[in-house]
């Protein structure tokens, strides 16, 4: 088989997403919604930082949340639990989110107007840094536990994020080898314009300073449509 015959299918594939991407970022942003994409190995703390910044947002903003994973509706239903509108994804297998998954998702919620619209990715530092989603915003999550060299052996990821988010950092007392030094320098040498927040969901440390960024991002985002 013709090598670079297959490289042109699978650019072909990523310039449609991308294509797709980019209208419905465009559509959302003159709707007055906001889109963010949170990325993160399994475990690395998604849904637990949607609940805490839900928390801050509530009563504030109109919230809706598409939680993408392989199988089951267990992270939807603690989103639904805390009383704002959520869209189960299940992939079936797949280990990253497309654009025509976020468009049956999003019109899986009706008529809803959403001031924030949140993207729980797929668990996983591969995969997902090739599919633009249509968000205006991407965050990587980092967690404490998961240690600091994930920065070297993941760096695409990190180069694509517009905001890279360290959470469980009430654990570094218990992980002295975590070396958050090298992480920033190494995070800013893939990623110059990259923002970083150190959040705790437990003490919460940094949640605060990360929704003020959310809600100055969208502010700038919305305000550049009009």
């Amino acid at each position: 088989m013709d090598t670079s015959r297959i490289i042109e299918v699978k650019q072909d594939i990523l310039s449609d997403n991308s294509n797709a991407a980019m209208a419905f970022r465009h559509a959302l942003a003159d709707s007055g919604t906001f889109f963010v994409d949170v990325m993160a190995s399994p475990g690395g703390g998604k849904t637990t930082l949607l609940l805490e910044i839900i928390k801050h947002l509530k009563g504030r903003a109109r919230l809706g949340i598409i939680e993408a994973d392989l199988e089951s509706t267990v992270d939807a239903e603690k989103i639904k639990h805390a009383g704002i509108a959520s869209v189960e994804l299940n992939t079936k297998g797949i280990c990253h989110v497309e654009m025509n998954m976020v468009k049956k998702a999003f019109g899986a919620f009706g008529n809803e107007h959403f001031d924030y619209l949140f993207l729980e990715n797929i668990g996983n530092l591969v995969c997902p840094a090739d599919f633009d989603t249509g968000a205006h915003a991407r965050l990587m999550l980092l967690s404490v536990p998961e240690g600091y060299d994930k920065v070297y052996k993941y760096p695409p990821m990190f180069a694509i994020v517009d905001a890279l988010v360290i959470t469980k950092t009430d654990y570094l007392p218990m992980n002295p080898d975590f070396d958050m030094a090298a992480l920033k320098k190494q995070a800013r040498i893939l990623n110059p314009e990259l923002r970083l927040f150190e959040t705790s969901a437990r003490t919460g440390e940094g949640i605060s300073r990360l929704v003020d960024w959310l809600e100055e991002t969208r502010k700038e985002t919305v305000a550049s449509r009009s």
